[in-house]
């Protein structure tokens, strides 16, 4: 009995394999009709796929690329196309010079290991994918394509087969990098590279592919069934001159002042358009600064006293209070409600500014002064002054083409729950209300347009192949914010925060600039997560020149540690830096702007470079000059120029033939001399003078190493 049940079990496991394999067939089968290539095995069917196009560039203003997709190929090699005798003996007598060639190209083995790996490959006859070499730019892939062996055969003949990889690369990052943003085919890009992704992307086409060995894909014919489209370019608004100075610019102040973070906005005024927008955050413990986050962009924070702008505009225009009327400021002290902290202005411990116009509070940003006036003409009546904001066009998000723009914060009504008798003069001087810095620099720069609120603007173009093809328009938000007549008194109240010869809280900052800026300082308490406050904000905001606007420039710095943190401290030099650099370079900017200007220097600047040459140019340009040879052993053969008011001192460079010379501030060509006559080799970044290198002035150098410059 036993015996037969034993049997028995025997029969249905053989039963269970039989059918187990009986159903693999028919699976098989199935999968064989649905999809052929199945069938094939490593011969497969081809099939149409999706090719996508070659992505857009994206643009600066002056056409330099600042993003773009940059061929990359992986080389591999069929050594199976080689299957007849003839191929075979042709083969092994270009073998020595193709693998010379590979040694020669890519390293990595000697030529005798590359002939021996090709050969090995070869005889094997059972490899369709042989990897050769990763990460191919272009100009080496036409090298390749000119081995022996490869050239003057298709791919199907000489086995050798390259692969699309493109990269997404910036030549001049981490320049914008936020504001240029990242391109993830998988979704979630940033910056530019989001908000024009469907112009960037361009066409997709269909090609035939076949697969091969190890599940790769490569064209089955050299022909496309629809040919990709590629993208369109963007054309930005960004000048990368001017957005180097104020990278530069930031970053200086951010390590001089250990700040947290920063950020730098220039907008052109009459057409929106941000030329510049730098996002600095700097690491305490490096002092390495970063662009990782546009919180110029993003990062809505309680402005302080630059909102003021805001406050005496609203006043203005409520028809009951004027420029000339008198405030009593006091001892520069000021409880303004029952529950409210004190307020107090800069002045209090030397007995407070007393009586003040209204245009005097605005230079001199007393706090007290802003209050008291608040409460003259909204104390009554609080709504009315929260739809004199709304009617500003200050409430509301800008509408950019960017991704991620913050959302100002500012009360609609007085029955919110966190209303309360404190918010009419904590908001009058910049608390309780949050905007972003990019927000805050197009209000100030719609009082440079004669009350003109305009859209910043990335981007003012497409292109295909240099053509515009499509313009992106500038968006008016609102035709005139306010009246002529309050445009004007404002106007008026900015140039007096900066002129020298006032009582401004920039009078010092511009002072021996031959241009005049209007703008205003800000000083503000950085709020924490959670509440509270911890360390300041400094921020500057104005525009320039104050008498005919050409420039909006908001300059924002976090947390500034060292050595101050008033606005026109930490952030009103940055906006100088930019201000002198648009002004060096835009000739325009200094007609018809004010008599001021008529005896301002107008000494050329002068790069460093040989004696001979910038002592003919002087001596011909009739251009006073000193020569400075202290410390100098004989005649100089090269010198440092640095431009003063009324002439130019010139320092005599002693450049020791051991040693890497100091190029920076000079020209190119005068660069280059000096490094090649030591047997340095240049590798050059830019455009315009050296302004950085990478081996340092004085280091000994050997014959044949490599130098970096950076020109700008």
């Amino acid at each position: 009995m036993k015996r037969t049940q034993h049997i028995a079990t025997r029969a249905w496991v053989m039963f269970a394999c039989f059918g187990l394999f009986g159903l693999a067939i028919v699976v098989r089968m199935m999968l064989v009709q649905v999809n052929p290539q199945y069938a094939a095995g490593n011969a497969m069917l081809p099939q149409l796929q999706t090719i996508e196009p070659e992505r857009g560039r994206i643009l600066s203003a002056e056409g330099h690329l600042l993003a773009a997709s940059v061929p990359r190929f992986d080389l591999h090699w069929d050594p199976t196309v080689i299957n007849t005798p003839e191929e075979r003996n042709d083969f092994l007598a270009e073998l020595p010079n193709l693998a010379a060639a590979c040694a020669r190209e890519f390293g990595r083995r000697s030529s005798a290991n590359w002939r021996d790996f090709l050969l090995d490959a070869h005889q094997a006859g059972n490899k369709r994918y042989v990897a050769i070499a990763r990460n191919i730019e272009w100009d080496r892939r036409q090298a390749v394509e000119n081995f022996p062996w490869i050239a003057n055969r298709s791919r199907n003949r000489s086995g050798f087969m390259f692969t699309d990889k493109p990269r997404r690369d910036k030549p001049f990052s981490p320049l914008a990098n936020r504001t240029i943003g990242l391109h993830r085919p998988t979704g979630n890009s940033v910056g530019i590279e989001a908000a024009f992704d469907t112009a960037l992307s361009g066409q997709s086409g269909e090609r035939w592919m076949r697969r091969i060995h190890g599940n790769y894909w490569i064209p089955a014919t050299d022909n496309f069934v629809r040919e990709p489209e590629p993208g369109l370019d963007v054309r930005t608004a960004i000048d990368l001159r001017t957005q180097d100075v104020a990278s530069d610019a930031l970053q200086a102040q951010l390590n001089h002042h250990e700040a947290e973070w920063g950020c730098a906005v220039v907008i052109e005024v009459a057409t929106g358009n941000v030329v510049a927008i730098a996002n600095l955050e700097r690491d305490a413990q490096t002092g390495r600064c970063t662009e990782s986050y546009n919180h110029a962009l993003g990062t809505a924070v309680e402005p302080g006293s630059t909102f003021k702008l805001a406050s005496i505009m609203a006043m203005l225009e409520s028809g009951r209070i004027t420029p000339l009327d008198t405030i009593e400021t006091g001892d520069g002290a000021l409880k303004p409600a029952r529950g409210c902290s004190k307020m107090t202005d800069t002045s209090h411990p030397q007995g407070g500014y007393g009586p003040l116009r209204l245009e005097e509070v605005f230079e001199r940003s007393s706090n007290v002064g802003t209050a008291l006036a608040i409460q003259q003409v909204f104390g009554a009546d609080p709504q009315a002054w929260l739809t004199a904001l709304a009617n500003i066009g200050i409430t509301s998000k800008l509408g950019v083409s960017l991704a991620g723009e913050g959302k100002p914060k500012i009360h609609a009504s007085t029955s919110e729950r966190d209303w309360s008798a404190c918010s009419l003069t904590s908001m009058s001087i910049g608390y309780e209300v949050t905007m972003t810095p990019l927000q805050t620099a197009a209000f100030y720069n719609a009082i440079a347009a004669d009350g003109r609120l305009i859209r910043p603007r990335f981007a003012d173009a497409l292109l295909e192949s240099g053509e515009v093809v499509s313009e992106l328009p500038t968006v008016i938000l609102q035709e005139r914010i306010a009246s002529r007549t309050t445009i004007s008194a404002l106007q008026s109240m900015m140039k007096m925060v900066c002129a020298p010869e006032g009582h401004g809280t920039a009078e010092d900052v511009f002072r021996d600039r031959p241009y005049r800026v209007a703008g205003k300082t800000g000083t503000a308490r950085a709020s924490k997560p959670g509440g509270g406050y911890e360390g300041h904000r400094g921020s500057f905001v104005g525009y320039f020149p104050a008498e005919r606007p050409a420039y909006t420039i908001a300059v924002v710095v976090q947390r500034p540690a060292q050595h101050g943190y008033y606005g026109g401290v930490v952030a009103a030099p940055v906006f100088r830096a930019i201000a002198d650099h648009l002004y060096g370079t835009h000739p325009e900017l200094s007609q018809d702007n004010g008599t001021q200007l008529a005896d301002a220097p107008r000494l050329p600047v002068t790069m460093n470079g040989e004696w001979n040459t910038i002592q003919a140019l002087y001596a011909d340009f009739d251009i006073p000059f000193l020569l400075d040879t202290t410390g100098a052993s004989e005649w100089p053969s090269h010198v440092a120029a640095k431009t003063n008011e009324r002439t130019v001192t010139l320092t005599a460079r002693n450049i020791p033939e051991s040693a890497v010379p100091d190029v920076r501030g000079m020209s190119l060509r005068d660069a280059l001399k000096l490094l090649e006559r030591r047997g340095i080799r240049v590798d050059i970044n830019g455009k315009g003078t050296v302004r950085r290198q990478s081996i340092a002035p004085g280091t000994a150098h050997r014959n044949g190493q490599t130098i970096l410059l950076e020109l700008s």
